[in-house]
């Protein structure tokens, strides 16, 4: 069983939660320039905290930020949107990136992170945008809930005990139902498919490999959070680790007409 968490901790972790959330569920409702330009602060910063788990340059950082920052310019709802082009143009220069000196690892975070920032921006703008981007995000919010929850109370195996010793077997199963609860929540009030139902478990999944990605950075250098940009939460990037490979997924499945 994962450690448990002092009162005063919990309780700042969880105000800070509620309020990104409201503030991310505000945006999201707003979409267009408003959404781009938030997702392109966070992937900034995202981004930065990255550097740091690779240890990257500042050098590299910078044109890193560069390439991020000329990518997400292009998803700009004003210039091009988030057509197959623009997700291509990023990649390639990311790829382009990796082929300078020690420069592979921040160039796959800015692929990685660009692209996510970019399948949230595709999700909106579908003719049921709103509820299915709220979707994506609110399954990772569930998961990373009851695995928490379920963790806790009911303990066991231990998930990856040598990338992340506090995540158990039960918590996965338990975010894994709460997420197909959300999601069906969400996919009723908002007139999703019905795919939504059996897929949003699987991406329960999904998120919990991209936390366990971000725990292995963080382990093989050391340290215990991307930064410190949130009382009681560490980095940015440890609370949109797991939406990362989830809102690329889904996008994904969108764009190929298989949700």
């Amino acid at each position: 069983m994962a450690d448990a968490e002092p009162k005063s901790d919990l309780a700042t972790r969880s105000l800070i939660g509620a309020l990104l959330a409201t503030a991310a569920i505000g945006v999201l409702w707003l979409g267009g320039a408003v959404l781009w330009a938030l997702l392109t602060i966070v992937a900034c910063i995202a981004l930065i905290e990255w550097a740091g788990l690779v240890r990257a340059h500042r050098a590299r950082l910078g044109i890193g930020l560069l390439v991020l920052l000329l990518g997400m310019s292009y998803a700009l709802p004003l210039l091009w949107g988030t057509d197959r082009a623009t997700l291509a143009l990023l990649l390639i220069a990311a790829m382009a990136m990796a082929m300078f000196p020690k420069a592979a690892l921040t160039a796959v975070g800015v692929g990685y992170i660009g692209s996510a920032a970019i399948a949230i921006l595709f999700l909106r703008e579908q003719p049921l945008g709103f509820a299915l981007a709220l979707w994506t995000l609110a399954l990772v919010w569930a998961t990373d809930i009851g695995a928490y929850f379920a963790g806790r109370a009911i303990g066991g195996p231990k998930l990856a005990p040598a990338i992340s010793p506090n995540k158990t077997w039960a918590g996965l199963i338990g975010g894994m139902i709460a997420a197909g609860i959300a999601g069906a929540a969400i996919a009723k009030l908002g007139h999703l498919s019905t795919r939504t139902l059996w897929i949003a478990p699987l991406l329960a999944v999904v998120a919990q490999i991209g936390d366990l990605v971000e725990s292995g950075m963080k382990r093989h250098i050391g340290v215990k959070d991307s930064g410190k940009i949130l009382p009681g939460h560490g980095g940015l990037l440890d609370r949109i680790d797991g939406m990362l490979p989830v809102a690329i997924m889904v996008a994904a499945l969108v764009a190929n007409g298989n949700l």
